[in-house]
């Protein structure tokens, strides 16, 4: 049931593209400023997919290793889940190539470590559109042509 929840606001914010907020902290600031992760375009995607490939280990894997292996992957990884992760914010085909690199910089030296790992898991879950495809199916279904019934009751 939460499940389904979730797939419903994941649906929505995609509808509007209203995107993420990520916090980043400065020292020159008490209040850390805000950045806006939104849904990847299709290019952006590709170069998510590539670059997830990449690690080698899936989010469930992920998510049952202990602190040393996260440690072990953060070492290994972590150039590249912030890439992946800046993928979500610089979106445009130019920009998105000669900014992803000073983004995924910025990300790793302002971005809390757990507020990168929870964007990366929320980017790798929109690489998945099998719970979209049943919202589009569902929505295909409603045939807006059609005059409601209580409307035709009158």
């Amino acid at each position: 049931m939460m499940e389904n929840r979730v797939i419903e606001l994941m649906a929505a914010n995609a509808l509007v593209d209203g995107g993420i907020s990520l916090p980043l902290k400065t020292v020159l600031r008490e209040k850390p400023f805000r950045i806006t992760m939104k849904i990847p375009t299709t290019r952006s995607m590709i170069r998510i997919s590539e670059l997830y490939l990449k690690t080698g280990v899936t989010v469930d894997e992920y998510q049952k290793f202990n602190e040393e292996q996260h440690a072990r992957f953060i070492y290994l990884h972590g150039k590249t889940l912030s890439r992946i992760v800046a993928a979500g914010i610089v979106r445009g085909p130019v920009m998105g190539r000669l900014l992803n690199r000073p983004v995924a910089w910025l990300l790793r030296e302002l971005m809390h470590p757990v507020a990168l790992a929870e964007a990366w898991r929320n980017i790798l879950n929109n690489i998945s559109t099998t719970s979209f495809g049943t919202i589009i199916t569902s929505a295909a279904l409603i045939n807006k042509m059609q005059p409601l019934v209580s409307r035709n009751e009158d």
